[in-house]
């Protein structure tokens, strides 16, 4: 099997998606409508296919999309003809297709693992009671926005999915309320504002070191109240 590719400027290879289906025997149609994002981020090229002179715009995934999009072809779905295709291009790009077909996501497994890092990082800053509720929130969050679960999440994807777990959990921290935070966290986000402002200020400024000085002092009150109420 021959299929025409087009190589970039950068060197990145892409593959015409129609040409190629219809080479292997797949309906066009129905993969046609899986190809959107944000699982794939598919670019019309113009193309010249075999035996045409004319150059015809064709629907095209990079190379990195285009094996995953092979890996995830279901081979109980098509015809025996387009099974025996499907398996000679998986032996083509990936060696032993018998070994991909039973570790289909084994080269992609990366992506969840730094996924579910970054998120474990944000829920050993939340009481251990708390963390099953705050996971829940923000993997369901990632969800609605990227349209796959982090488990699901593919090489190819990492930047992005990187980007918007990013976002999800400092809009989620930025909406909390101060009024509705215990006092020593309070101090600590004063803190933590001064420090992470060195790298633009030289000097301290007169109401970051005001409110330092208060929240200091409301802490030290706060504590030894309790512990006069203590009977």
């Amino acid at each position: 099997m021959t299929f025409p590719y087009l190589i970039d400027s950068a060197g990145e290879r892409y593959w015409p998606m129609r040409p190629l289906c219809e080479a292997i025997e797949l309906n066009w149609h129905s993969q046609a409508a899986k190809l959107h994002p944000p699982r794939y981020t598919p670019r019309e090229h113009d193309v010249r296919l075999p035996g045409q002179s004319p150059m015809k715009r064709a629907l095209c995934l990079p190379q990195a999309e285009f094996e995953f999009w092979l890996k995830g072809l279901s081979s109980r779905k098509v015809n025996p003809g387009a099974r025996l295709r499907v398996d000679q291009l998986r032996t083509h790009f990936f060696g032993d297709a018998s070994a991909e077909k039973e570790h289909p996501f084994e080269q992609t497994a990366a992506a969840p693992k730094v996924l579910n890092r970054i998120l474990n990082w944000r829920l050993k800053q939340t009481e251990p009671s708390d963390r099953s509720d705050l996971a829940k929130q923000i993997t369901g969050q990632f969800r609605e926005k990227n349209g796959f679960e982090i488990a699901e999440a593919q090489e190819h994807q990492l930047r992005g999915a990187v980007a918007s777990l990013s976002t999800i959990i400092y809009q989620h921290d930025r909406s909390k309320t101060p009024s509705h935070m215990p006092i020593s966290q309070r101090v600590d986000t004063i803190i933590k504002s001064i420090v992470d402002a060195r790298p633009q200020r030289i000097h301290l400024l007169d109401s970051d070191f005001a409110a330092l000085l208060c929240s200091i002092e409301l802490e030290g009150q706060h504590y030894s109240n309790a512990h006069h109420d203590q009977p």
